[in-house]
């Protein structure tokens, strides 16, 4: 009996507890808020995800085969144009080389003409073998990459190293199509890297693809930019310390994005920004690309929540000095994520209202007794 009692008081107790009833509710409220007319710099972006590429590299292949006689550079080096990167043993190309500098000059003394000719390429030849002996670099710019050692026996068309120049860097990208009638040759746009913190340069857009492309399902469109090699938060803090405010600092960024050109700057400011470019980018590192698409200075703008349409013509409330509202018509130009361009119908320092909705979650329990009976 008593066991049975115990049964019926903890099937009573879950059946109170699962009795319980959760409700939820969102309420929407509106919240306005005032805004004081202002003028102010508009700006739209695109932020595409990119990889850092060299512009100018040189894959070093050996052109003839042989033993390694001597390395004369490291991994990590830098080199000139026309550097000798490695030596091969040349004794039997110069004795190939002596041995077609006789023929030639015996064939001149008593050969026929054809036989001349033949002599002669036999000897560019061999000279050609010889001086291949010695691999040089092409391009000025740092070693990557070295493969081999001294004592190596490697063949023709073999690469051994590769060089890449680190000052003509750029960022390969790609656009969605959705946005590619927004991006044009020669915009400006800020590259930071995830490897280097607090390091932003300026860049330019240099390349558009004519023919789109198809990643992951997704229709897109390749876009290369160059880096320019300007130090954007270091140069913001250099200009800042010469007296150089805000506004000021942004048009002289754009001045150096669009035209490329850095002679304007101090030349400490520019050996600084070579010294980051050169030294701590490098190909291979991913980027994120904001690309300034729109840029207006100086002009009058209002939030997007101010703005209503109606008609196909744009309103906003105006609070007046006394405190009463009115309705008035604007006519607006560029818009933003957040601003509205206002070219008129407003004035600087008037006061409009911005309509904002939040949105509240409420969550309510209710219990409901079950009928039970219990007779002990």
């Amino acid at each position: 009996m008593r066991r049975t009692r115990w049964l019926v008081i903890v099937s009573l107790i879950i059946l109170i507890f699962t009795s319980c009833s959760r409700n939820t509710t969102q309420t929407n409220t509106v919240q306005v808020s005032e805004y004081v007319v202002s003028k102010t710099n508009l700006t739209n972006t695109i932020t595409l995800s990119g990889t850092v590429q060299a512009r100018e590299y040189a894959d070093i292949k050996s052109l003839v085969s042989g033993i390694v006689k001597k390395v004369n550079v490291s991994k990590g080096d830098n080199v000139n144009a026309k550097d000798v990167i490695l030596e091969l043993d040349d004794t039997e190309y110069r004795l190939a080389y002596i041995r077609a500098l006789q023929n030639y000059e015996t064939a001149k003394n008593s050969g026929s003409k054809l036989l001349i000719q033949q002599r002669e390429i036999e000897l560019e030849l061999a000279k050609r073998d010889l001086e291949n002996c010695k691999l040089v670099s092409p391009i000025s710019g740092v070693v990557s990459s070295i493969d081999v050692k001294q004592g190596d026996l490697i063949s023709s068309g073999k690469t051994i190293a590769r060089v890449v120049n680190l000052e003509k860097l750029y960022v390969s990208a790609s656009v969605d199509e959705v946005d590619y009638s927004r991006i044009a040759l020669g915009q400006a746009a800020t590259v930071s890297f995830d490897a280097i913190e607090g390091l932003a340069v300026g860049a330019r857009v240099t390349y558009i693809s004519s023919e789109a492309q198809t990643s992951q399902g997704i229709v897109v469109v390749p876009i290369e930019l160059d880096l320019l090699g300007v130090d954007v938060p270091q140069l913001r803090s250099r200009l800042s310390q010469a007296g150089i405010d805000q506004t000021q600092f942004q048009q002289r960024l754009q001045q150096l994005r669009t035209q490329g050109n850095l002679a304007q700057m101090p030349q400490r400011q520019l050996q600084s920004s070579s010294q980051n470019q050169s030294t701590r980018i490098i190909p291979g590192l991913s980027c994120e690309v904001n690309i300034v698409t729109m840029s207006k200075e100086n002009v009058l703008a209002v939030p997007i929540n101010a703005v209503k349409f109606s008609s196909g013509k744009a309103y906003v409330t105006v609070k007046k000095s006394d405190g009463s509202t009115e309705e008035r018509e604007i006519s607006v130009g560029v818009r933003t994520n957040n601003f509205y361009e206002v070219v008129s119908g407003l004035q600087e320092g008037e006061v409009v209202l911005v309509t904002g909705r939040t949105t509240t979650t409420t969550t309510n329990r209710t219990q409901q007794m079950p009928n039970v009976f219990f007779r002990p």
